[in-house]
């Protein structure tokens, strides 16, 4: 099994994706037009065209008698669409609909499938790497009620389930000089959020690199972006984008997720070397972090020097 397939990994959004490219398959080697296919069935184009889009989902019933129309024959090869159409249709990360965006909820959806998850954030410490009391100061300081918080947090948590999955992504992640010196929460908290890190940049699946003020301008200043590839070579390449515009998610635009992922191997040239986050980190909160108060007054308006 490949590398990122585990049965763990077999998620509802990943089902339908793997389910849309297989029945495509099925069709062109059947070599029939979407049109044929449907005629043969009674049925409409545009559904056929929605199911090979993953616009909506399929029932057994209509799987098997698509599969007939397409002569496939082989037993096996039909128990394993008739799985990934049941489990494709399954809820999954929509239970949380009520506080993350579709966009969020397609990257939630797909992270556990993936190869490898590069990730450039500017900002703040990316969910899936969050403590959860820094989770709660931040979502509380961006003005979310405590219901939601609750909620929000328990996806959080979720998430970083697949962090103990076996196997499991290789995460490519820079984090912008900002994202560890902003002490969220306060001084302790920040303190806990940045040793989690440092724990988990110690392992040998999680590449952790800080991009340095002093790097200066850079591709996709202010942007966070996450790109997310899989084993399976029927899984297109994921674009997330998280800007002030909002939230989006790209599979359809090939060369807009080549150009993100060589912006990112830009980034990483720029960064600090992988190798070096401790010490890096270290010296940030030694700076940043020694006292509770970071900018001070020394006299009524008049600003306190800066490390």
């Amino acid at each position: 099994m490949a590398r990122g397939q585990s049965k763990m990994s077999e998620t509802p959004a990943v089902m339908r994706r793997r389910l849309k490219a297989a029945l495509r398959q099925e069709r062109e080697a059947a070599e029939l037009t979407q049109k044929e296919a449907a005629a043969a069935l009674d049925w409409s184009v545009s559904k056929i065209i929605r199911i090979e889009q993953g616009a909506v989902g399929i029932t057994p019933i209509d799987l098997r008698a698509l599969l007939a129309v397409y002569k496939t024959t082989d037993e096996k090869r039909e128990a394993e669409l008739v799985e990934l159409a049941r489990g494709s249709k399954k809820q999954s990360w929509n239970e949380y609909k009520d506080v993350y965006s579709q966009a969020s909820l397609t990257l939630f959806g797909n992270e556990a499938a993936a190869k490898i998850i590069y990730k450039y954030e500017p900002t703040f410490i990316p969910g899936i790497l969050q403590t959860e009391e820094y989770a709660r100061a931040l979502l509380a300081g961006l003005g979310h009620s405590e219901e939601e918080i609750e909620r929000m947090v328990d996806a959080r948590l979720e998430r970083q389930e697949l962090l103990d999955h076996d196997p499991r992504p290789q995460l490519e992640f820079i984090l912008g000089e900002a994202t560890v010196s902003r002490a969220v929460g306060g001084r302790g908290v920040m303190l806990r959020q940045l040793d989690r890190l440092k724990y988990l940049a110690g392992r040998p699946d999680i590449s952790l690199q800080v991009l340095p003020f002093s790097a200066g301008a850079h591709p996709r200043m202010g942007d966070a972006f996450t790109i997310l590839q899989f084993a399976d070579e029927n899984l297109d390449d994921l674009l997330y984008l998280e800007n002030a515009g909002g939230e989006s998610t790209s599979r359809e635009d090939p060369e807009l997720i080549a150009s993100y992922l060589r912006d990112f191997l830009t980034l990483q040239a720029k960064a600090s070397e992988s190798g070096a986050f401790v010490s890096v980190i270290d010296q940030i909160a030694a700076t940043r972090l020694a006292s509770p108060s970071i900018l001070r007054a020394t006299k009524e308006g008049e600003p306190a020097p800066v490390s």
